[in-house]
């Protein structure tokens, strides 16, 4: 890969991720890893002088040279359509300021164009208001891509936004109660050693390794029973953050393959040796 072609996947990866508020906090999110990360990049396209209904479009092999995907393993594209799909497919409910649940999509639209390798698309009419012209109305909030694609848990990428959120709006400390953040995570596990162990944990540690925050959390119980959870988070210093920044790049450096089902592998080109993640 030539010196110009890495300064560009540099500085795509740095761009930002602005999502409203109200989706961030109020919306029960049950999305795959693959499908959270593309959904991400494709946030990152907008620009702040976007009207609504723009239609965007990206190059399948940028995509994946920016989110750290060996685009050379003969399933990429049809990957690729299924994590769209995935996106274009689903929907979640969502009250609104009038007190309407409304019924909201990610994608309104996916063309894929197999000679250009391209994708054009358009983001769900009733999303695109909490996407686009943030700007103007305030009340949300934007991060680095850099900071999310690294990460090998969707628990990760969706506690990272709660936190990120109440931080913005000065709260470091935030308490949840246990059965409305396994809703906010979408983490189907019952029991709390569960979900402290494949959810919490993770996400935790992926939150504090790659990103801008830091974050510790502890257990609020009722008799024995695990009631709430409470976070506190701050911002990291210059230093701290700039070690994070290195560890993203160097994960990212190590190619991954997305799974049909949705999983990673991922390996360093020194050994290729495969972990799944």
């Amino acid at each position: 890969m030539d010196y110009d072609k890495r300064i560009q996947i540099s500085e795509e990866r740095d761009y930002m991720v602005a999502k409203a508020n109200e989706i961030i906090q109020r919306a029960k999110v049950d999305l795959g890893l693959m499908e959270q990360k593309s959904f991400c990049y494709a946030v990152s396209k907008i620009k702040p002088t976007d009207t609504l209904d723009t239609e965007y479009e990206f190059a399948i092999n940028d995509y994946c040279d920016v989110c750290g995907i060996n685009r050379n393993d003969g399933r990429t594209i049809e990957n690729v359509k299924e994590a769209l799909k995935k996106l274009r497919d689903k929907s979640f409910y969502l009250l609104d300021e009038n007190g309407t649940w409304v019924l909201i999509g990610w994608l309104a639209k996916v063309k894929i164009l197999p000679k250009s390798g391209k994708v054009k698309f358009k983001f769900d009419e009733d999303m695109q208001k909490y996407l686009i012209g943030l700007r103007e109305r305030g009340n949300y909030t934007q991060y680095s891509l850099l900071c999310v694609l690294p990460m090998r848990s969707t628990y990760s990428v969706r506690l990272y936004e709660l936190l990120k959120s109440y931080l913005g709006q000065g709260a470091r400390r935030k308490k949840f109660d246990i059965d409305d953040l396994k809703k906010k995570l979408a983490a189907p596990y019952g029991r709390f050693p569960d979900f402290r162990r494949k959810a919490l944990e993770v996400a935790v540690r992926e939150i504090n390794q790659y990103t801008d925050i830091e974050t510790t959390w502890e257990p609020i119980t009722k008799g024995r029973k695990v009631v709430e959870v409470e976070f506190v988070t701050k911002e990291k210093g210059m230093m701290g953050y700039m070690r994070s920044i290195a560890e993203s790049r160097d994960a990212l450096d190590g190619q991954m393959e997305m799974l049909p089902d949705g999983t990673l592998t991922t390996y360093r080109k020194t050994n290729r040796k495969k972990k799944e993640v």
